[in-house]
């Protein structure tokens, strides 16, 4: 969503009231369902009546843009009395912290907002009381920004940042994580709706060290299989994302162990469909050259590589990539 206001939309924002419009707005976002919320903006071509602050339907929210406007405005004035020390956080009504809400929704790179709602959380977690459920707020409320239909949030460094920090809140008050479910439910969702996601991605690869390689067997090992079972798949049904295949060949590197089946069966469907694009051959290429990779994996590669060359049309990117990738595995594998 532009951040660029129409003149309409700025002669609207005049008038209207704003508070009721940020209650309204805040008290959605605010809300915890069985699943995680999918929070879209509406422009133009979707407007709605005067009446209407926003349309739900289940987790399905959508917010026109010129309420949200409205709702910011209220929200960045909140905040602006709770920094300069006129509006305390601490109350239990948690208006400040449904303040921060509405703003991110508005821009997730806020860093004022996101570390408010940091030192508000952390306030909090000192009474001891509650610790898991406050954590599990402030996870769904993150996670349903990250994974809805928000092209600047499923990609927000702050917001990706913030999760991380969460990660590490949990695991200070030795609460469980589960990594293949936040792959599954977070990071590829995430990473389907904002293609070559480098933060979903440096997310996947902070789990898998901290939490998955953390934990001792044989949890270690249904974490990681896990893991590798729902990358791969991710990879396989996106193959011309290079993030997938990059993440694999950060998971092969710490664990050559599982390269074999995985190379086997990328090799089998590129050369079932006519692979011939740079992602996965920026896999095959340095998966070849690595020297824990086993004889039948190069073979396979080149099996591959040989299959795919017949046909091609001379000077096509297709061939360029396939000839690149043997001079690649050639140069490198010494």
């Amino acid at each position: 969503m532009s951040r660029a206001l129409d003149d309409d939309v700025k002669r609207a924002i005049k008038h209207g009231d704003h508070e009721r419009v940020f209650h309204r707005i805040a008290e959605a976002l605010t809300q915890r369902l069985p699943e995680l919320l999918e929070v879209e903006l509406l422009g133009r071509s979707h407007m709605v009546d005067e009446h209407t602050i926003l349309l739900q339907d289940g987790p399905a929210i959508a917010v026109p843009k010129l309420r949200l406007v409205q709702a910011f405005l209220y929200a960045r004035g909140l905040l602006e009395k709770h920094v300069g020390g006129m509006l305390d956080g601490s109350k239990g009504d948690g208006l400040v912290t449904r303040a921060t809400a509405v703003i991110l929704l508005m821009d997730p790179e806020h860093l004022t907002a996101a570390n408010t709602r940091k030192r508000l959380l952390q306030g909090a977690l000192k009474s001891g009381a509650d610790i898991e459920s406050k954590l599990q707020d402030e996870l769904y409320f993150i996670d349903s920004l990250l994974t809805s239909r928000l092209h600047r949030h499923t990609k927000s460094p702050t917001l990706w940042n913030h999760r991380q920090w969460l990660t590490q809140e949990f695991q200070q008050h030795s609460l469980a994580i589960d990594p293949t479910d936040t792959l599954k439910r977070v990071i590829l969702i995430a990473a389907e709706r904002h293609p070559r996601n480098y933060y979903a991605w440096l997310h996947a690869r902070y789990l898998t060290q901290t939490v998955a390689e953390a934990t001792t067997s044989p949890e270690q090992e249904q974490h990681l299989a896990g893991i590798l079972e729902a990358a791969q798949k991710w990879a396989l049904a996106h193959h011309d994302d290079v993030s997938g295949w990059a993440f694999l060949m950060f998971f092969l590197e710490r664990h050559p162990e599982y390269a074999g089946p995985v190379a086997g069966e990328a090799t089998k469907r590129a050369t079932a469909f006519h692979w011939r694009n740079e992602s996965v051959w920026y896999f095959f290429r340095n998966i070849a050259a690595r020297p824990w990779c086993g004889r039948d994996v190069r073979e396979g590669v080149e099996a591959a590589r040989l299959a795919l060359l017949k046909g091609v049309e001379e000077g096509s990117e297709g061939g360029r990539v396939l000839r690149q990738a043997s001079s690649w595995v050639e140069e490198f594998a010494a």
